[in-house]
């Protein structure tokens, strides 16, 4: 593979601002807000104080927000720091956080398929940060999501029974698909669609079909309307039947040839890099004086998908987030070093543990080879336990924990929020609406 060349980014083609510090509860991301159905009142409280009382209720730290995901830091030794131009006596970071959306939550066999406003289960925004001391910050985002049309899957105690049911047709489906995509595209840009789905199981093969069938429509209503570069198409898809690719002799080692059928994609997506540390000959001089120090801004993202969007998917994420890495590094003269690679691979093997506990309760399958870079027998031990593990829970537990799901985000049907009572602003309305005349007029 060919590393192409670094480029500077001109600072008015920057789609976010990174000048600001400070923390605007305000600006919340509701779609990733867990705890928005308990603390409205008290937003909606906050919205009518003036902008000192603002400060002082934020100061006191009633209004906790909360996120559901993972959130992992390792530290590299400042002796084999990842960017040789920069000379420092403070360890580099590696960060990984994901964040699970609280829209169509549940739990794996509760919770699959889009809903009618576009939002899809198990939608997990992943982050990779790398920062170099003394201002070096590298960052890519990569995203997961169920097959965004309208099907089910019942638990069932073996896995024959477990069969997928498309719920809708192609024509009542193409609104919600398209309301996905169009956010996705509003808050990422261009979307590569990477589909793991098997082709050999008779329901993930419907499956995929569809999900063709919606991204072709899709992107022979936008070649009408636009022209587009190959690698920035807005709804590219790639299919890699994982479990066909990988069952010969190299095992899941195949999975990297992945690599070579995304790697245009990775390169015209880019990545974000902010280099402040004075060291660069690529900061651009203009974007310097006025303080800001982005070179480049990541202009579209993967989405990848299997069916559970947990073990498949963590491991394939995993190898483009160590692309995208590569990829910075190389460009900046550095290289990926043993070290770094082994706690890449911990953070994104945590990562993946983390998400699947979530949706279904245990670890990810094929943890051990995101973590050693191969597949133990005591590994594959560990998944066969942890499959066992999940038809339990999937069948015996998930009910109690898709009510208590429903509970935290306000979604049972007897539920009744709390208002909490201002006089103040029910005397201050009271009389403004008594007096209306004298202060408006119609036309």
């Amino acid at each position: 593979m060919e590393y192409p060349q670094l480029l500077d980014c001109p600072i008015d083609q920057l789609q976010r601002s990174n000048t600001s510090a400070g923390f605007d509860i305000e600006g919340l991301d509701q779609d990733m807000l867990w705890n928005s159905y308990m603390i409205a009142p008290l937003l909606q409280f906050r919205s009518r104080l003036a902008a000192h009382d603002k400060a002082r209720l934020d100061a006191s730290d009633m209004l906790t927000t909360v996120i559901r995901g993972f959130a992992g830091t390792m530290s590299i030794p400042a002796s084999v720091s990842p960017v040789p131009h920069l000379q420092s006596d403070t360890p580099s970071t590696l960060t990984v956080i994901s964040r699970l959306s609280s829209r169509r939550a549940g739990t794996r066999f509760n919770s699959r398929g889009i809903d009618d406003d576009g939002f899809v289960a198990n939608f997990v925004e992943t982050e990779t940060v790398l920062w170099c001391p003394p201002g070096f910050s590298f960052s890519y985002v990569q995203i997961r999501g169920s097959v965004p049309v309208f099907w089910e899957q019942s638990p069932g105690l073996l896995p024959g029974q477990q069969k997928i049911e498309i719920a809708r047709s192609f024509e009542a489906t193409r609104h919600a698909f398209e309301k996905h995509f169009e956010s996705l595209e509003l808050n990422y840009g261009a979307v590569h669609t990477i589909n793991l789905l098997s082709e050999e199981k008779t329901g993930e093969a419907e499956l995929s079909a569809r999900f063709r069938r919606h991204i072709a429509d899709r992107s022979k209503r936008q070649q009408k309307e636009d022209s587009f570069s190959v690698d920035h198409n807005l709804s590219r898809l790639t299919e890699y039947d994982f479990h066909a690719e990988t069952r010969g002799a190299q095992g899941y080692e195949a999975s990297n040839q992945i690599r070579h059928i995304i790697w245009n994609a990775l390169v015209g997506f880019g990545y974000f890099l902010s280099d402040d540390s004075g060291q660069s000959t690529l900061v651009d001089v203009d974007a310097k004086r006025e303080g800001s120090t982005v070179v480049l801004q990541q202009e579209g993202v993967f989405r990848t998908n299997c069916l559970d969007c947990l073990d498949r998917t963590n491991l394939v994420q995993t190898i483009i987030s160590l692309m995208a890495l590569e990829l910075c590094l190389h460009q900046y003269g550095g290289r990926i070093v043993p070290e770094i690679q082994m706690r890449h691979a911990t953070l994104w093997a945590d990562n993946g543990d983390a998400l699947s506990k979530i949706y279904a309760g245990t670890g990810a399958l094929k943890s051990s080879f995101t973590r050693h870079g191969k597949m133990s027998l005591a590994g594959a031990i560990a998944d066969v336990r942890k499959s066992a593990t999940r038809l339990y829970v999937n069948n015996f537990a998930d009910k109690a924990r898709q009510n208590t799901i429903d509970m935290l985000l306000g979604r049972l049907p007897d539920q009744v929020s709390v208002d909490l009572y201002d006089p103040v602003n029910d005397i201050v309305s009271a009389e403004l609406n008594r007096r209306i005349d004298e202060y408006t007029s119609s036309k």
